[in-house]
């Protein structure tokens, strides 16, 4: 058993099939693609911080939906971070592949504690926010205490996957949503709304930057 698991490539896609599976489970499943709305509303917070704005609340949903509240002074500013929060998770699914790759597995729940400390103590505030962000944090500060690798590698390759697929799966969403009802789009009516350029448009490019960055995760950092 123990040569077994010395074969990372094998560990590696079976925790990949259990986070496929477990991601999809109705209930579980909604509860973990929470961290990657957690991903994609800090991403909101961090640029409007960037450009000297504020950040007011962030609201995390039962039903994986989630809202940033910001201000900043200008259209340009806004636009920055309306567009940011698709882009951000992709960028941080390839950050954490990367870590996985190089054997930091740490290194991804030490930033994923950071950002939910980060927003419990200044953002969230929300009942069901509040309460996710507790009982991840819980699952997340004792899989670091025990330090056991096998744990801390399918955590970490688990929380990066979800991130990963999500923020391709919810992109495309978002553009099945800007053609049936442009209003009801997010982050693209957002968009549309301080350009010239439809809902479609910008969910387009938020599909076809997050596909992107899937596939260069994969080659790059999947085993073959």
């Amino acid at each position: 058993m123990n040569d077994f698991f010395k074969n990372q490539t094998v560990i590696f896609y079976i925790f990949l099939a259990i986070s496929i599976v477990l991601s999809r489970l109705p209930i579980i499943g909604k509860y973990f693609i929470g961290i990657n709305t957690l991903i994609h509303e800090t991403g909101h917070a961090l640029m409007a911080l960037f450009l000297s704005g504020k950040v007011h609340r962030i609201d995390l949903s039962s039903d994986t939906s989630g809202s940033a509240l910001t201000s900043t002074d200008n259209k340009f500013k806004s636009f920055l971070v309306s567009i940011i929060g698709y882009p951000f998770s992709s960028i941080i699914a390839f950050v954490f592949f990367y870590f996985i790759h190089q054997k930091a597995f740490d290194y991804v729940l030490f930033i994923i504690i950071g950002i939910a400390i980060l927003n419990l103590i200044l953002y969230v505030r929300n009942w069901y926010g509040i309460f996710w962000l507790l009982s991840f944090l819980s699952i997340s500060v004792l899989i670091i205490y025990f330090k056991i690798e096998m744990l801390l590698f399918g955590f970490a390759l688990f929380c990066s996957f979800i991130i990963l697929s999500d923020s391709i799966l919810s992109a495309i969403i978002l553009l099945i949503i800007s053609i049936k009802s442009p209003k009801a789009a997010g982050d693209a009516n957002n968009l549309a709304n301080l350009t010239h350029f439809p809902a479609v448009f910008w969910s387009v490019l938020f599909v076809a930057f997050s596909i992107f960055m899937g596939y260069k995760t994969i080659v790059l950092f999947f085993p073959y």
